[in-house]
């Protein structure tokens, strides 16, 4: 008996930390595993965001046909890198300025819808152009494609009788804002007129991807921020108040990066899409283009609507 009493407690005493660690070990196997699947789905998100950034960055979009047909006379084939950029010139003689401006718009626009609005705008010539994939401006759109080819157009339209520098104005909308911005930091421009502009595509992925290494995964940083340090012209930003995808503090902090002197004005009510259907919208850059570049015999201040805000 004494022998019995003797081993039985070592029995329970050996076999009690077995089960307590079988228990713990298979907890443990259970949240790696866990933590496995979480650390691949998270790697699986941000190879998708890699993959597919270039689908949410720019969306290509062909020209309307019936305007296409309309502005056919006024189309021209600009030589960049080896293509052929698209574009359209639109003229006003009576303008009361003497900008010649170069847009660029914005990821998913038909910039001959924004030629048709040429005589809102009022500058002496307007050339509007396809991105490398829209339209029929051959190639897939990147950074380093936009930013080469508005180099090309810049100095295309620099070459045109009767346009000097000095009449240059370049003006961009949302994506077409950092490519503006490009220009005015490596060409002489007489002004820069930037709408929904962002400080760079890098801060406002961040922003809408938070969670994510925003900044190892994208491929099209457009860092205006960077590049308005070396933009000495005088700039016009136009920002939306409901803007939520490129919310105003980004035009702000551009704003204050700009080496220039810069005019920014907020219009309340409007999102980023119907922005030029605020009533201020055209007379500002209207006014602006008077007091940058007024035409021969007029004073900055001269003019129908100078006194626009």
């Amino acid at each position: 008996m004494e022998e019995a009493d003797w081993q039985f407690p070592l029995v329970i005493a050996d076999t009690q930390p077995m089960t307590i660690s079988a228990t713990m070990r298979s907890m443990f196997t259970g949240t790696l595993i866990v933590i496995g699947l979480l650390v691949a789905a998270f790697v699986g998100m941000c190879l998708l965001l890699y993959l597919q950034q270039d689908k949410y960055l720019f969306a290509p979009q062909r020209t309307d046909v019936a305007l296409g047909q309309e502005w056919l006379q006024r189309r021209v084939e600009i030589d960049a890198a080896g293509h052929k950029v698209e574009g359209w010139w639109a003229e006003d003689p009576a303008a009361d300025n003497r900008a010649v401006v170069l847009y660029f718009g914005g990821n998913s626009e038909d910039v001959l819808s924004t030629a048709i609005t040429s005589d809102r705008i009022g500058a002496r010539k307007l050339l509007v152009t396809n991105y490398r994939g829209y339209g029929k401006t051959p190639g897939s759109p990147s950074q380093v494609g936009l930013f080469e080819d508005a180099l090309a157009v810049y100095d295309y339209a620099a070459r045109q009788p009767g346009v000097l520098p000095s009449d240059i104005v370049v003006m961009g909308r949302s994506l077409g804002s950092g490519v503006a911005t490009w220009i005015a930091a490596n060409r002489p421009v007489k002004a820069a007129i930037l709408i929904t502009p962002y400080d760079s595509i890098l801060s406002v992925a961040s922003r809408h991807y938070s969670v994510f290494p925003v900044r190892m995964l994208l491929k099209h940083p457009f860092p205006s921020q960077e590049l308005a340090a070396r933009a000495t012209a005088p700039a016009l930003m136009i920002a939306a108040e409901r803007d939520i995808v490129i919310p105003p503090i980004h035009t702000e902090r551009l704003a204050k990066a700009w080496a220039g002197p810069v005019e920014t004005h907020l219009l309340p009510g409007m999102a980023h899409n119907n922005v030029e259907q605020n009533p201020d919208y055209f007379p500002l850059i209207n006014a602006f283009l008077r007091r940058v570049s007024p035409a021969a015999g007029l004073s900055p201040g001269d003019g129908p609507g100078a006194s626009a805000p």
